[in-house]
């Protein structure tokens, strides 16, 4: 997911980690994960400037989202209440 600025200087891109076997991520995971989209910024602006063909392409700020994360764990809490 991603927003925007009104001025299509800045876009907010939100990113989710999926760890092992579909289990929500671990803290290593996440930083790793992370780290290796800091060093892909210039990379990653890159290909947005090429895409969109836009006057300024808007600077890249990438940010954790763990709905994921929560949602896994509603879903296991969800199916342990099942189990009992």
């Amino acid at each position: 997911m991603s927003e925007t600025s009104a001025d299509l200087r800045h876009a907010r891109v939100y990113v989710s980690v999926l760890g092992d076997g579909g289990l929500p991520s671990t803290d290593e995971q996440r930083e790793a994960t992370m780290a290796g989209l800091r060093s892909a910024h210039g990379f990653l602006q890159g290909k947005v400037a090429s895409e969109l063909h836009l006057k300024r392409t808007p600077t890249l700020e990438l940010h954790y989202d763990d709905t994921t994360d929560r949602a896994l764990r509603v879903d296991a809490l969800i199916e342990q209440i099942g189990q009992e």
